[in-house]
């Protein structure tokens, strides 16, 4: 196939980066269509770097440009992408970083490249930082093809431009690999389990709160945050708060590729706690909850856009951001017999496939033809 893809952002190039085992993935199943994809990154130890250049073998079309990461890294990405956006011709840029989209919409003309921009939890960027509100739109306007990963984006930005997108959108929400998490025991032994960050607008600090509120027989088995002692002293201090010692099951950060094996094998319930804000209401497309549908272990999640426009009540329990409410939500689950779970079951894999790889890679190559015709 004659068309290039240049994934313009700048990776951080270890499996311990959520974000690059996303888009790694993404691109080694978008790149069985017979696409050249290059992927821009930098890292600070090249064992890390090693162990993604192993796994990229399997894919001959994808090409990695890896720098070492320090002052001069953005400048000598930026170098690779000129050069090869100057050698392939027919070529489209793809960001998820707004101040990329704009760098790129001004090399648009000069290379004669299509530009693609993906919507993530920080894209609607005049909230966050000092960007004009209209600028932002004029921008999304310019470009080739929007990629919203949520729906909840597109309600988000009817709600704040009063008006549907006129620019070419996808709604394409992150994937998930079923086969590695369909095997995940489910087990009734009164154990919650969540897996991910620790930032504010998660609002994890909701799971400590709510295991006050329940029976001492139920546990906490908690993986994620950073790799360094931060978290492990933010977990210390919910427990100290909550009066939760022998409670908690901290399991610190571990490796996409362990937690099966070492967080979600062998659960009651799995947690999806979300903010009062809107990041967690509209903005984000939790990749955990995708990969705990695919466990088909009973999900409890606060009900908001973010989730509710991916799955219902027929999928997974649904709850408040309260504390009290979570925890009656967690023992209504609790009572269920197995025979009543199974229709959620059911129905958390069938959304699990609509939410894979394959499915997304495919949504996103007819499109990709749609913009080079």
């Amino acid at each position: 196939m004659d068309l290039t893809i240049h994934y313009y952002h700048t990776l951080d190039l270890r499996f311990s980066s959520a974000q690059t085992i996303q888009v790694i993935r993404d691109y080694s199943y978008l790149s069985r269509y017979g696409y050249k994809i290059h992927l821009y990154g930098s890292y600070k130890d090249k064992e890390s770097l090693e162990e993604i250049q192993t796994f990229l073998k399997e894919f001959p079309n994808i090409y990695l440009h890896a720098v070492s990461k320090n002052i001069f890294s953005s400048i000598r990405l930026n170098y690779f992408l000129y050069r090869n956006l100057f050698k392939e011709k027919n070529s489209i840029l793809i960001t998820r970083h707004y101040k990329k989209l704009v760098y790129a919409l001004t090399i648009k003309e000069l290379f004669k490249c299509r530009v693609v921009h993906e919507m993530h939890e920080e894209s609607f960027v005049y909230l966050f930082k000092k960007v004009s509100k209209d600028n932002f739109n004029l921008n999304l306007l310019k470009t080739d093809l929007i990629i919203f990963t949520n729906p909840s984006q597109v309600i988000f930005y009817k709600k704040e431009f009063a008006t549907t997108p006129t620019f070419k959108y996808i709604v394409l929400p992150n994937g998930v690999e079923i086969d590695k998490f369909i095997n995940v025991s489910f087990k009734t032994n009164k154990i919650l389990t969540y897996i991910g960050q620790f930032n504010r607008w998660k609002n994890t600090e909701l799971l400590f709160e709510t295991l006050a509120k329940l029976p001492k027989e139920f546990t906490l088995r908690i993986a994620g945050g950073k790799s360094d002692e931060s978290s492990r002293r933010w977990v210390n201090e919910q427990i100290d708060r909550y009066n939760l010692e022998n409670r908690v099951d901290f399991r610190g950060y571990i490796p996409n590729s362990r937690i099966i094996n070492e967080v979600l094998d062998g659960s009651n319930i799995l947690l999806l706690p979300l903010g009062d804000n809107i990041q967690s209401c509209y903005l984000t497309s939790p990749m955990k909850l995708f990969e705990y549908l695919a466990t088909k272990i009973p999900i409890v999640s606060v009900k908001c856009p973010s989730v509710t426009s991916l799955v219902d009540k027929d999928t997974i329990f649904f709850t408040t951001h309260k504390a009290d409410d979570f925890a009656k939500s967690i023992i209504d689950i609790i009572s269920l017999s197995k025979e009543e779970l199974q229709d959620k079951r059911e129905n958390m894999l069938k959304s699990a496939k609509e939410f894979s790889y394959e499915n997304r890679s495919k949504k996103l190559h007819i499109e990709i033809q749609n913009l080079k015709s």
